[in-house]
């Protein structure tokens, strides 16, 4: 079952390069410096962002040019201020938000036009305490009842769920499985199926597994991606395909920094995944779906950009026959 599930999640490719061309980069003109999180809207027409300048939430317009409008007001110094965020049903973000080592989770309701009270939450829900990065990374149920957080640091856990309905969120038993074997999560996204996907590393500079976890924290599936310094995972908004941010490694010259496809294989008669380069990106740090196949991606270094990338008809391909893969692995 976990076999026909990943190939039900990760598009393969036909071939393993892209043409020139072969993806639209689209600048969205807006200012970006503070951006380091983002969370697409139930309908895909929104993508929030933490503003780490501002310790604010904004709302973007994916799909026009310098539209961005804050949506939380900035949090005040010495109070929870927003490290990560969800887009919720009913025009509500769930951000995680820290104050010293105490981390929490607070939910707001957006309103067009104006800027939510930062101070002034619907709910607050006491995550514990640990100190470390602020990389925490959160994803949303397709089912729209439940979302994860990942990427706090010990000794909370490696991953926390929570239910919700409307503005109300409860925090469910931790799930004492995930992220047992392969480091902690780095990065978090949803299946098709409804399965936890995340992307577990022992180090920034360590090859990422690609982890299937069922409801519970079962395991369902895990495999080597080969990409280290993962900063991001989405699906594509029908799940037909699934893409990775990742850091330029250097060395041999073979991890580029930019967007990854993560492609479905077979090799040695065994499940696996092979990673593409589909756009380089100089140091993505966020990445959200927002249509079947177009993507928004902070990055930059010296002036950080929030771009949408837009994949033509000769990027997205139909999963290949494993057999087919299959021979073409054992001829090279």
């Amino acid at each position: 079952m976990a076999r026909r599930s990943l190939a039900a999640l990760v598009l393969a490719a036909a071939c393993s390069t892209l043409g020139a061309g072969s993806v639209d980069v689209v600048p969205l003109q807006i200012e970006a410096g503070g951006i380091s999180r983002l969370a697409t809207s139930s309908n895909g027409q929104t993508v929030y962002g933490i503003d780490e300048s501002r310790r604010s939430v904004v709302a973007i317009d994916p799909f026009a040019v310098g539209r961005c409008r804050e949506v939380v007001g900035t949090a005040v110094d010495g109070r929870p201020h927003p490290v990560s965020l969800a887009a919720l049903p009913g025009d509500i973000v769930a951000v995680v938000c820290r104050a010293d080592d105490t981390w929490s989770l607070r939910t707001y309701r957006t309103r067009p036009g104006e800027s939510v009270d930062a101070t002034q939450p619907l709910q607050e829900v006491i995550l514990g305490c640990g100190d470390g990065p602020e990389t925490a990374a959160m994803a949303v149920s397709r089912t729209r009842d439940w979302f994860a957080v990942v990427g706090l640091p010990p000794p909370l856990p490696p991953v926390v769920r929570a239910a919700f309905a409307g503005p109300g969120v409860r925090r469910r038993p931790d799930e004492s499985s995930a992220g047992g074997s392969g480091g902690r999560p780095v990065a978090v996204a949803v299946g098709p199926a409804d399965e936890l996907v995340t992307l577990e590393a022992s180090g920034p500079r360590a090859a990422a597994s690609l982890v299937s976890t069922g409801q519970g924290g079962r395991e369902l599936l895990r495999l080597d991606t080969g990409l280290a310094d993962v900063r991001g995972v989405a699906f594509a908004r029908d799940g037909s395909s699934l893409w990775v941010i990742a850091g330029e490694v250097q060395g041999d010259g073979r991890q580029p920094a930019g967007l990854w496809r993560i492609d479905a294989v077979i090799r040695e008669g065994r499940q696996a995944v092979r990673p593409t380069c589909v756009a380089r990106l100089a140091d993505p740090i966020a990445v959200a779906a927002v249509s079947d196949h177009s993507l928004v991606v902070v990055h930059g270094t010296q002036l950080r950009t929030i771009s949408r990338i837009d994949m033509t008809a000769n990027d997205v391909a139909d999963v290949v026959d494993p057999k087919e893969e299959q021979r073409e692995e054992g001829e090279r």
